[in-house]
Order: C-alpha cells, then structure tokens, then sequence
C-alpha cells in the first residue's frame, strides 16, 4: 500500500461511518489491505463491523489487488442479519459519495435464510455452520456434486470471523483453526472477538505468524 493511500484512510472511513476512526480501526483496515491476516480485540459496540467492511469497499473503489468476495462469518443467525442489514446502509452511504465499479450485492445464508447457497454474493454473511460445511465438502445448501464450488469460494475470498468468543472451544473453534492453515496466504482473513482466552489467542497467533 502506498504512503497516500494510507493517508487517506482515516477520511475514507469517516466518509464510511461517519466517524473519524480509532488507530486500531486504522491500523487493520491497513493490515488487511496489505493482505496481511490480522485478529482484532475490541470490546463490543466499539465499530468492528464497520472495521471489517472498510477495506472491502475502499479496494474496489480504488481497483486495488484484494479479493472480489467478502464472506463474513458469524456464531448466530440473529447475528448475520442484524449485521447484513448493518452493511446495506453502509454500502449506500459510500455509494453516494465514491464510484462503485458495479453494485455490491450483499446475501444472507443461514439455516433459516438460505437465500444464496452456493456464496455467489458479493458479501455474505452466513453462520459457522454454513461456512464450515460448505469448506469441508458437505455443504448443507447444494448437492455433493456442487460442493466444490462453495469450498472454492473461499480460497477466492476476503474472510472475517466475528465474535469468536463464542465460538465453541472444543469443537467449532478447533475446526476453524484448522480452515485458516489452511487459507493461509491465499485469503487474507480479520478474526474479530471482545474477549478471548489467552490460551486460544496464543493458538490463533502462532498460525497467523508462523
């Protein structure tokens, strides 16, 4: 990233949110820019969401080298929608202000909701379950024979967790440490948390670093 893109980040995000950001948020928008995997604690209300959508938005209107596809994980279903809508109006709040390439169409996948099974939006927010399933081949919204188009879909894809606090330690987590060996240095990847263990932080760090 060049020294004036960075620059301008702190107005894009205003622009953005409304609000100037803090250095955190500043720092990994710049992170996940340079491609680089990042894990953000923040206490809850303190503006990941719109922390983890900046960089999407900001890359396709600049044409920046950054993935096409946004697929934004989360714990809970009630939490993917209240997100989803979130995103709507910050997509428009943008869209008023700088040139979009073509329209960002944001979709919803859960058990509830499965309006776009096989990841075809341009943000997707979608449950852990849906996510692990479709990455490890046996996904619950389309055929076997398809399977390989949604596990592909996220080696194509800028990757974000959220609250994974929540996850389960001993069986969900487990796997989506598994998912990120995996994406390593193909998809850039944002894990979002309030709070989390240091035993479990230090298990992220060592994959992100080494």
């Amino acid at each position: 990233m060049t020294d004036k893109l960075q620059s301008v980040i702190p107005e894009y995000f205003h622009t953005l949110t409304t609000h100037h950001p803090h250095n955190f948020q500043t720092q990994t928008i710049t992170h996940i820019l340079n491609h680089q995997d990042t894990i953000l604690r923040a206490p809850t209300g303190s503006g990941k969401t719109e922390t983890a959508i900046a960089p999407f938005l900001f890359a396709k209107t600049l044409n920046l080298d950054f993935p096409n596809k946004l697929i934004y994980v989360v714990p809970l279903r009630t939490l993917a929608n209240s997100l989803r809508q979130r995103a709507e109006i910050l997509i428009e709040r943008w869209s008023q202000v700088h040139q979009l390439p073509c329209p960002v169409v944001v979709t919803l996948q859960t058990g509830e909701n499965p309006e776009d099974p096989r990841f075809e939006g341009d943000i997707i927010f979608c449950t852990i379950d849906q996510m692990l399933s479709s990455f490890l081949n046996i996904p619950y919204s389309v055929g076997r024979g398809s399977a390989n188009v949604n596990a592909g879909a996220f080696f194509a894809s800028y990757l974000v967790f959220d609250e994974l606090h929540l996850l389960d330690p001993d069986r969900s987590f487990t796997t989506v440490l598994k998912v990120l060996q995996q994406v390593k240095r193909i998809s850039p990847f944002l894990l979002m948390t309030a709070t989390l263990t240091d035993e479990l932080a230090t298990q992220i760090k060592k994959i992100i670093e080494e």
